[in-house]
């Protein structure tokens, strides 16, 4: 997985309303439970996200 500060991803769960919504990735830190990270989304919302969501690509990394 290749993720870091400034990486623009989407939202890719085609049977959501918010599908194809962009967000940019403001924070990353490694906890024991593994990689974890803040997306702030252009409708201004920030939500926290383990390295799970881009593993069972539910978030893609549009441009690393």
């Amino acid at each position: 997985m290749r993720i870091r500060v400034g990486s623009l991803v989407m939202w890719n769960c085609r049977e959501s309303e918010d599908y194809g919504c962009m967000g940019l990735v403001t924070s990353l830190w490694d906890s024991y439970n593994g990689l974890y990270f803040n997306v702030e989304w252009t409708d201004n919302t920030v939500v926290e996200y383990g390295s799970d969501e881009i593993e069972d690509e539910n978030i893609k990394v549009v441009k690393f």
